[in-house]
């Protein structure tokens, strides 16, 4: 092998084996599926969300219509919280099989203070 001068003299294969390769980690969990997104409500307080290749709606409130968020996604629930205060809006339990996730942090109903 011929030397070569940007490598103090050394031959390029041989300073390509003396360096340090990437191997895979063991005995770590594997990591779970995290994203954050950032947006505005619409009008109405909702947002869609695309995961796993299906479009999914959120309904925040109305109270929060046109607000920015950020949504924060991992395996199991959604949380989205107002981007300038950091306030907790929402959380929403992932279910695959439904289109509509609710929020988890209202009282189910339809009208407010109804006792169904």
């Amino acid at each position: 092998m011929r030397p070569h001068r940007a490598l103090h003299r050394r031959a390029p294969g041989d300073v390509y084996r003396a360096t340090p390769k990437a191997v895979p980690a063991t005995g770590r969990q594997a990591q779970g599926h995290y994203r954050l997104r950032y947006d505005r409500l619409d009008h109405n307080g909702r947002m869609t969300l695309r995961r796993a290749g299906r479009v999914h709606h959120l309904a925040i409130g109305a109270a929060h219509a046109r607000k920015r968020v950020l949504a924060f996604a991992d395996d199991t629930q959604i949380t989205v919280a107002d981007l300038t205060t950091g306030e907790v809006l929402s959380r929403h339990l992932i279910d695959p099989n439904r289109s509509y996730w609710r929020n988890q942090n209202k009282e189910p109903g339809r009208w407010p203070g109804s006792s169904n």
